[in-house]
């Protein structure tokens, strides 16, 4: 099977589970909105966003050197060391997973006062106390082996087992969250929720892993060497750096506003603003699970043109997707949240408009991410992510205190736009990428003209859902007309992907 095959055939079937847990993960966000207080929403996610920023310490960069030197020991068909590298970095984080965890148990009584509930909103000390302690010594310790288990199955390339883990890992959170909502649990229910859903799965995939994945894993030797730990940790400290920029900078505006605003805005961005979004990334994710892995297979055997030119395909149908979906997110946000949530969410409006450019970008930065550390430059994720990351923190601090979710609303799109640039910049040096910006900013012309039919038929229609709906059937033909016509797709190109598809699915 050639590469663009398999690159169809495991996003076509990542993209396929990604949509189905997609509208699952948005009721989960929907349920919390109408079973629990604003307050309560809001605490839960500045909670889980510092353990997302201390998370970190656990993997130290490990669960992507599982992914990259998976695939690179299978081509030297030396499956000991895969076996080796699993078990040494299992121990590794178990370890630093339970220091870490007795660190912030012992600081968390300052954490909660000057930090969580900085701002007085949610006065029971002992309730915010016990959901710490759930979430660090529960969610925060398994979800470490959780991840070693699921990068596992990407360094083996199993697409088509790695695609259900999404959608069976959100179903769960929502089953769980609503049992435990039902029988009264209330602001405990969603860290309980998360913390035995990540149990389940390590069963559940821990069992699929080593018996139809890697059943030699018993078999295998197993040696841990002092060269192959270097060898993992000079790939994983660049890496752990990198993504710590990217996890920092992803929760930067979680913490300011938790410190300079309090849990209402947390609430507003985390639960209602940020999910409705991400769902614009959901493609992108799609090739980022086949991408990784691939792309360190195609470099260790010197394609480098062949990655370069899919490469430049990826990112071109995924602007082409994200752009209209952005448009329609920015342009009816108020509609969305009356729809699937209450009004005492709309202040996440005008957040909700102007990150849905921003994750434009960060789609394409994720792509480019793995990239980079799929053909072994770490280092330059890192360096690009700690830039993006100082950018993003420096304006948080200007201009959250003043403007709250919009201001992080702002830099974090500009941060993305930053990234982006500078992704560009370095990936020139080592594919000899250039970015087609002609092609660009005929999408961008495109998607701009295709809102003028919104502004006639807001004049027509009065009903919010009809206008809604309308608004997205013309908007839609037309930007797709427009494209057609000023050539920025090829169908041709079009009609083969999809015949492959069709190909590779009656082969599944």
């Amino acid at each position: 099977m050639s590469y663009k095959e398999r690159m169809i055939k495991g996003a076509s079937w990542n993209f396929l589970f990604l949509m189905l847990a997609a509208p699952i993960g948005y009721f989960v966000r929907v349920l919390y909105a109408n079973s629990l207080t604003k307050v309560e929403v809001g605490l839960f996610y500045a909670i889980l966003d510092l353990i997302g920023m201390i998370a970190i310490f656990r993997s130290l960069g490990l669960n992507n050197a599982v992914i990259y030197f998976i695939p690179k020991f299978l081509v030297q068909n030396k499956k000991d060391l895969v076996k080796s590298t699993l078990i040494s970095v299992l121990i590794i984080q178990i370890l630093a997973a339970a220091l870490v965890a007795v660190i912030i148990y012992i600081v968390s009584p300052l954490l909660i006062d000057h930090y969580i509930n900085s701002k007085g909103q949610f006065g029971d000390f002992t309730t915010v106390s016990t959901i710490v302690i759930i979430m660090i010594f529960g969610f925060y310790i398994f979800e470490g082996i959780k991840n070693l288990i699921v990068n596992s199955l990407l360094g083996f390339q199993s697409q088509k087992i790695y695609g259900t883990y999404n959608f069976l890992n959100i179903l769960s959170v929502l089953l769980l969250s609503a049992i435990f909502i039902y029988f009264g649990f209330g602001v405990y229910s969603p860290p309980l929720a998360y913390t035995f859903t990540t149990v389940l799965m390590i069963l559940i995939y821990g069992a699929i892993f080593l018996k139809k994945i890697f059943p030699e894993f018993f078999v295998e030797k197993f040696s841990c060497s002092k060269k192959l730990l270097k060898d993992i940790f000079r790939y994983s400290i660049p890496v752990m750096f990198g993504s710590a920029g990217f996890i920092i900078m992803g929760y930067l505006d979680s913490v300011c506003l938790t410190y300079f605003t309090g849990l209402d805005a947390v609430a507003d961005y985390k639960n209602v603003a940020m999910p409705t979004v991400l769902v614009l990334s959901y493609f992108a994710s799609a090739i980022c699970k086949v991408m990784l892995p691939m792309s360190t297979e195609m470099w260790e055997k010197g394609e480098k043109k062949n990655l370069s030119e899919g490469l430049k395909k990826i990112l071109y149908y995924s602007f082409i997707v994200s752009v209209p979906f952005a448009v329609i997110l920015a342009y009816f946000p108020t509609v969305l949240i009356n729809l699937f949530f209450n009004e005492n969410y709309l202040s996440a409006a005008i957040p909700m408009s102007i990150l849905s450019f921003g994750i434009i970008f960060l789609s394409m930065n994720n792509i480019l991410f793995d990239i980079f550390n799929g053909i072994g430059k770490p280092h330059l994720s890192a360096k690009i992510l700690y830039t993006g990351t100082l950018f993003n923190l420096i304006f948080n601090l200007l201009l959250i205190p003043k403007f709250g979710t919009t201001g992080a609303a702002f830099t974090t799109t500009l941060s993305y736009i930053l990234i982006q640039i500078l992704q560009v910049k370095y990936l020139n040096k080592f594919l000899d990428y250039k970015f087609p910006l002609k092609k660009f900013v005929l999408c961008v012309f495109s998607s701009s003209i295709s809102i003028v039919p919104l502004l006639i038929i807001k004049e027509m229609v009065f009903n919010e859902y009809v206008l809604l709906l309308c608004s997205g059937v013309f908007y839609f033909l037309t930007y797709f007309l427009s494209i057609y016509i000023l050539k920025v797709i090829d169908l041709k190109e079009i009609k083969r992907l999809i015949s492959k598809h069709r190909t590779l699915k009656t082969n599944l």
